[in-house]
C-alpha cells in the first residue's frame, strides 16, 4: 500500500496542485497497492474500499467485477482523479442540459464513450461533470480514486425518466494505509 501517495497528499493536498501533477502522482504509486483478488469484491457490482480519509481528500480502490456498473453519477461538486489499476474500464460521458433550477429534474445526454486500460486515468471537476464507468464483461478491473475531499454526497440521473436524485458516498470496507481504524 502506498504511504507515499498518502504523506504527498497530506504535506500538499490535491486541489494545491496541478491536476496532472495528482496523475502522475497516482499512476507513480500504482504498484503499490494491493491486486483486486485481496480486496472485498462483489459479484456483479463493485466495491468502495477506504484507503485513506481527512478532511482535504480521500483514496479509495474501487474493485469492479466483469459486466459492473456505476449509475450516471456527478461528483458533488468536487474534482476526481481515478487512474485504472488492472484491467479495463469504459467511461462514458454525458452532458446535463438543463439550468438544474428544478429539484429531481435533470436532462442529460451522452456524449460519448472511452476505453481505458490499466495505467490511464479519468479526472474530473466541477458542479456536473457527469460519467458512468463499467468493467466490460468478462474484464474485471480496479480504480484508484483520489477525491478532493471525501465524497458525501452527489446526484446520480436518470436518463429516460429525467430524473435526478441524491447519494450518499458509502465504503464497503476500510483498508487503513497507517494501520489504524478511520473514523466512519
Amino acid at each position: 500500500m502506498s504511504r507515499q501517495l498518502i504523506e504527498d497528499l497530506r504535506l500538499r493536498g490535491p486541489l494545491d496542485r496541478p491536476s496532472s501533477e495528482v496523475g502522475s502522482l497516482l499512476a507513480g504509486t500504482a504498484a503499490q497497492w494491493p491486486s483486486r483478488r485481496r480486496l472485498l469484491g462483489r459479484r456483479g457490482g463493485y466495491t468502495r474500499t477506504c484507503a485513506y480519509r481527512d478532511a482535504a481528500f480521500e483514496v479509495l480502490l474501487l474493485n469492479w467485477a466483469p459486466g459492473a456498473a456505476s449509475p450516471i453519477h456527478d461528483h458533488g461538486d468536487q474534482h476526481c482523479w481515478m487512474l485504472v489499476l488492472e484491467g479495463r474500464l469504459e467511461v462514458e460521458d454525458f452532458v446535463r442540459l438543463d439550468r438544474a433550477d428544478v429539484r429531481g429534474y435533470a436532462q442529460v445526454e451522452s456524449r460519448g464513450l472511452r476505453t481505458l486500460d490499466a495505467g490511464e486515468l479519468d479526472v474530473r471537476s466541477g458542479r456536473f461533470d457527469l460519467h458512468r464507468v463499467a468493467s466490460p464483461n468478462g474484464v474485471p478491473a480496479l480504480s484508484l480514486h483520489v477525491y478532493s475531499r471525501p465524497l458525501r454526497t452527489y446526484l446520480t440521473y436518470d436518463p429516460s425518466a429525467q430524473r435526478c436524485e441524491p447519494a450518499q458516498g458509502v465504503y464497503d470496507d476500510f483498508l487503513s494505509v497507517y494501520s489504524v481504524a478511520l473514523p466512519q
